[in-house]
């Protein structure tokens, strides 16, 4: 099984982008890159994201060209309820996968967007259409860990 690599694209909040940074390191992801200008408040960043800023490799990126920061190989999956998105349950997550998460407020820019391989939503069935942007990212990465062990078990 390959490791992931998380990106989220211009998070506003550091505790959210340690929450994933956290996240990041407990799915054994390869590296987490947030896109745009590194913000001021890395100690937050690290406050959030506790031991977990010291055991995976994070960064800050203002690339937009998937290809020069994607791994090669690697399929980038936008977590976007975007048009043509597919269901977590209907997905077959890629094994070698790039995670795009959005801005808490915008989602996924369009330019990010139209790079991705395949787009997914999670279906919420309450009034409220959003999750947190490192809760949402926490089910499609563990839907991806369930798949890839679902596969392994299946090829023996």
């Amino acid at each position: 099984m390959h490791a992931p690599v998380v990106i989220a694209d211009h998070l506003r909040t550091p505790e959210n982008m340690g929450a994933l940074i956290r996240l990041a390191d407990n799915i054994g992801a390869l590296e987490v890159i947030f896109l745009g200008e590194a913000i001021q408040k890395i100690s937050r960043i690290k406050y959030a994201a506790a031991s977990s800023a010291g055991n995976i490799p994070w960064r800050f990126s203002q690339e937009t060209n998937m290809g020069k920061i994607v791994p090669f190989g690697y399929k980038v999956v936008a977590l976007e309820t975007a048009a043509g998105a597919v269901s977590i349950f209907d997905a077959v997550l890629p094994e070698c996968m790039v995670l795009i998460v959005g801005n808490e407020r915008t989602g996924i820019c369009g330019q990010i967007l139209e790079q991705a391989d395949m787009a997914v939503y999670i279906p919420v069935p309450g009034p409220t259409r959003s999750l947190n942007v490192s809760h949402a990212a926490a089910v499609l990465l563990f839907e991806w860990f369930r798949q890839m062990n679902l596969r392994l078990l299946m090829n023996f």
